[in-house]
């Protein structure tokens, strides 16, 4: 899944344990726990995944990935404010076939993908397809390695021309040290290896509060169960649709990520429910649906950062969520169409549990939390074929995430808004040269309103955790450009997008307690504006903070790909076929807090592949990374990492994507 960004421009994501954060175009939250919902939605088969813990293994026996851009909810499942990123697996197609797939390289790389299609008569066929994945570590001290092991079984009923029914059975299980993140520092020199595992980091300056001895005990260790059934019946005017899924995820995981001990251990059981009634062909094309979501959480982790912080969570969540949603296109002439959606979202949100403190100071909270959302959101478009090859569009869309929880803070005080977007696209699709010439071009422009941020704030007990908050005002917009070139066998492609964000208004207020407030200094720290601190108790004072002017995090201002594709032909129809791609991104900040050391210059990365095919038969040789560009997506700061009152930390912990890697991978079928 982490290579996903280097195939779309304005995409990043980033791992915390087992968690994945993702953000398109800027659009998108730190998903680090239980309580976050992601802002980009995941999907397979049409069925949304909750959270994305274990979703990289899943990422096998895939006939396509589409990533959506923009708020998604007028045609089908759950609602997302920022786009959607949909995992359509390979169907049994009634005939027998097998595919399989081996890679080796590299830190110890072994990847073994198989499937098999097998009839069982004329109406029935079934799809079974597996996949392991294991390698050492990409840090020095064994972290950032994977240990997976999936499998899928698929069944296509069609009894008749109107009826089909297709069920998925899905496993996951995932074990490992888990992920780490690189060391980065204002103050002391980073080391010269960039993956030095946090390990075997330098030991921050005495200056520093702790942190907390990060060992190499970490590990991953989640299993994810999941059935999901599709049911079309055409009805002559009409095709009814109905996808009732479950899943069941439970990760546990041990990292040093925050850069101390950090242990979760999380259920969540989701179910849902879609029913769509469809209409494509003469006259107006037009889709109606009613969708249902339901999940039920724990979540029971353990900090620790002696000698300055030791907490117990224990929080149970539940969500219960309805929507109705519609869609319509109308051809106005032949040559315009006119698009018109809209869609009613209702959800229901529960916390309870406690958060027990024993350091800095005793104390028990009660993580009570009840809030109920509603909001009504709308796509309308137009579209004309200048020719029959060229067309214009135009899109003014709506989306929104519903609020929520975050432990540890007392009732109300723990609780966030909604955040809502409003998104303008203006677009040309081209073809030229009889569809050797594709030029596409698109222009944006969103509008957030109470964006969902997640920061490291100071909690009533004095130690630290992730708050979230509602910034106010936020503006993006941009371009991207497409092109794809076909000339003879050579395909030549660009894709490349610029991106300008801006907080209008993001202010909130932060708690200094316990030594923050004691020794006199902010308990953030940040390159944002601070306020005066107001005193509260002698072991409690709060203080403003203004990141207004900033731009979003995980929003380079240059992203995009060149790539180049050539295919020759041997005698015996024999092929050789080479590949390069240059990727690149520029500077953006890795997290919500503005530091110097949680900026990433930017990067440009090459890889290469080669690959010979005989007949069913591939080997490919091929190298990522070429240059082993240091590629930063994310990270943390350390909380407790401050030298004076206002100061820029010295400490650091960046998520870094692998170095050079290079393997050979091994294919056949039939």
């Amino acid at each position: 899944m982490a290579d996903l960004q280097n195939l779309v421009p304005g995409l990043s994501s980033a791992s915390s344990g087992q968690n994945i954060s993702t953000y398109i175009r800027g659009v998108g939250s730190l998903a680090t726990d239980a309580t976050a919902d992601s802002s980009i939605a995941y999907n397979i088969n049409g069925v949304f995944i909750s959270r994305p813990n274990g979703v990289g293994p899943i990422f096998f026996d895939l006939a396509r990935v589409e990533v959506l851009k923009g708020p998604q909810g007028t045609l089908y499942g759950r609602n997302a404010s920022g786009g959607a990123i949909n995992l359509i697996t390979r169907r049994p197609d009634g005939r027998l076939s097998t595919d399989m797939s081996v890679d080796v390289g590299n830190f110890d790389l072994i990847r073994v993908s198989g499937a098999m299609t097998v009839p069982l008569g004329e109406t029935l066929s079934i799809r079974a397809a597996a996949q392991y994945i294991n390698h050492r570590g990409y840090l020095t001290d064994g972290y950032n390695d994977q240990d997976d092991v999936a499998a899928r079984l698929t069944a296509l009923w069609a009894p008749a021309a109107d009826l089909s029914v297709l069920l998925v059975g899905e496993f996951v299980h995932a074990e490992g040290l888990g992920s780490a993140a690189a060391f980065r520092s204002r103050r002391q020199a980073v080391p010269a290896d960039a993956w030095t595992g946090p390990s075997q980091a330098p030991p921050p300056q005495a200056a520093i509060l702790g942190p907390d001895d990060i060992l190499t005990n970490g590990f991953v260790d989640t299993d994810i169960y999941a059935v999901s059934a599709e049911l079309n019946l055409n009805l002559g005017k009409a095709t009814l649709t109905f996808i009732p899924a479950y899943r069941n995820t439970r990760p546990t995981t041990l990292t040093y990520q925050p850069g101390f001990y950090f242990l979760p251990i999380e259920t969540a059981e989701q179910q849902s429910y879609e029913v769509r009634l469809a209409h494509e062909g003469t006259g107006p094309n037009w889709l109606i649906g009613a969708y249902y979501f339901r999940e039920d959480q724990t979540q029971d982790y353990t900090a620790l950062a002696r000698p300055i912080q030791q907490s117990h969570v224990i929080t149970r969540l539940g969500t219960n969520s309805y929507a109705l949603f519609g869609e319509a296109s109308v051809i106005l002439a032949k040559s315009w169409r006119v698009i018109g959606g809209l869609r009613y979202s209702h959800d229901n949100k529960t916390q309870d549990g406690l958060t027990i403190a024993t350091l800095p100071a005793p104390a028990t909270i009660n993580n009570f939390g009840r809030r109920t959302d509603d909001n009504i959101s709308f796509r309308v478009g137009a579209e004309h074929d200048l020719t029959n090859r060229h067309m214009l569009f135009g899109t003014l869309a709506t989306g929104y995430k519903a609020g929520g929880f975050f432990p540890s803070v007392p009732f109300p005080n723990n609780t966030f808004k909604p955040e809502t977007i409003t998104a303008l696209s203006l677009g040309l699709r081209n073809s030229f040269l009889t569809n050797r010439l594709q030029v596409n071009l698109e222009a944006f422009y969103y509008r957030y309103h109470n964006k969902q941020e997640r920061f490291l704030g100071t909690l009533p007990s004095g130690g630290v955790n992730l708050l979230t908050t509602n910034a106010a005002e936020a503006t993006l917009y941009g371009l991207n450009l497409d092109v794809v070139s076909r000339i003879g066998a050579s395909t030549l492609r660009a894709n490349i997008e610029y991106l300008h964000t801006r907080y209008d208004a993001f202010s909130y207020v932060v708690a200094n307690a316990g030594p923050f407030a004691r020794l006199g200094y902010s308990a953030v720290a940040t390159t944002c504006a601070l306020g005066p601190f107001t005193t509260l108790s002698p072991v409690v004072t709060t203080q403003p903070v203004d990141c207004s002017g900033k731009p979003l995090p995980h929003a380079p201002r240059w992203s995009g790909s060149v790539s180049y594709r050539r295919e020759f032909m041997l005698g015996k129809g024999d092929r050789i076929i080479p590949s390069a791609v240059m990727r690149f991104a520029s500077a953006m900040f890795l997290s919500p807090d503005f530091i110097s050391t949680g900026r990433d210059d930017g990067y440009a990365s090459f890889d290469a592949n080669v690959t010979f095919a005989h007949g069913p038969f591939e080997i490919s040789a091929w190298m990522r990374n070429i240059t082993n560009a240091v590629i930063y997506t994310g990270g943390f700061r350390y909380p407790f990492s401050f030298h004076e009152p206002s100061g820029d930390p010295t400490l650091f912990y960046a998520d870094i994507r692998p170095p050079r890697t290079f393997g050979l991978t091994f294919k056949t079928g039939f």
